[in-house]
């Protein structure tokens, strides 16, 4: 039977702060994660309803589409912090999505998504650890588009219960794999290498961030090198069990972890 449990993911970058910026990083994550799950009222159409809450989340207005203790606090973070709202709006232009059946026929679309969804929540949260030159900005986009595809990748199962995927169609058709077999399972062979294309995807995007730890102060580059090596250490588990999301949730073993903490404190071995 297959277990379509979401796994327990970390949220990088919510907790590692002091003061006024862990209250502004939560109240981030917090806009973030409403949106999940968007508000919309009944009788609303959907692309009319999404136009003008971006347009009041760009203009620092009451929104419908989450709690009003939520949009007021991240409002007050970007204030305080002079934060970019442009990137409040991006998060729900992008949840629009998220609202009934969600597909992306090819990854071009579902790029135009993460840029949209993934990668300005990252940027809020990287400003906020005043990384903000435009090279910094290339390698948090990187980063988010890595979290984001793990994320959905060993999440799928819980994804496709809410009748969402977050893999191109294009690439199920490529591999002669339909939506159903992924809400069961089992990891057949044309499976096994749709997923492992997936987490070659993610990849080679915290490669392609990876960058960016050098330029961190030394709180925050030790919380990025955890969240990186525990990412691929996901990946390399998801591997081990040969792309088998059904079965159990991903997760890594105590020992695991305990060498992800050994990679983060004295490198790679």
């Amino acid at each position: 039977m297959a277990d379509d449990r979401a796994p327990d993911l970390p949220q990088p970058f919510y907790e590692e702060w002091f003061g006024e910026r862990q209250v502004a990083a939560r109240a981030l994550w917090h806009w973030h994660s409403a949106l999940v799950e968007p508000a919309v009222p009944s009788d609303a159409s959907v692309d009319p309803f999404f136009d003008e809450e971006r347009a009041r989340a760009e203009a620092c207005e009451p929104l419908r589409v989450m709690p009003e203790e939520t949009w007021s606090e991240a409002y007050e973070a970007c204030d305080q912090f002079d934060l970019n709202v442009d990137w409040l709006g991006a998060q729900v232009e992008a949840a629009r999505l998220l609202v009934g059946t969600t597909r992306f026929k090819s990854a071009d679309r579902l790029d135009t998504f993460v840029r949209l969804w993934a990668a300005p929540h990252a940027r809020l949260l990287a400003h906020l650890a005043d990384v903000t030159n435009s090279v910094q900005m290339s390698w948090v986009d990187e980063l988010a588009r890595g979290f984001f595809h793990l994320a959905h990748l060993v999440g799928l199962p819980a994804d496709l219960k809410k009748d969402r995927l977050f893999i191109p169609l294009d690439e199920l058709h490529q591999y002669d794999v339909s939506v159903d077999h992924l809400r069961t399972g089992p990891a057949t062979e044309p499976v096994e290498r749709l997923l492992w294309k997936q987490s070659v995807r993610v990849r080679d995007a915290l490669q392609r961030g990876h960058s960016l730890t050098q330029d961190l102060s030394f709180r925050k580059r030790y919380a990025l090198r955890w969240y990186w090596h525990g990412a691929l250490a996901l990946i390399d588990e998801l591997d081990r069990r040969d792309f088998d999301l059904w079965s159990e949730p991903i997760d890594l073993s105590r020992l695991r972890r305990i060498e992800v903490y050994l990679q983060v404190v004295f490198g790679r071995s």
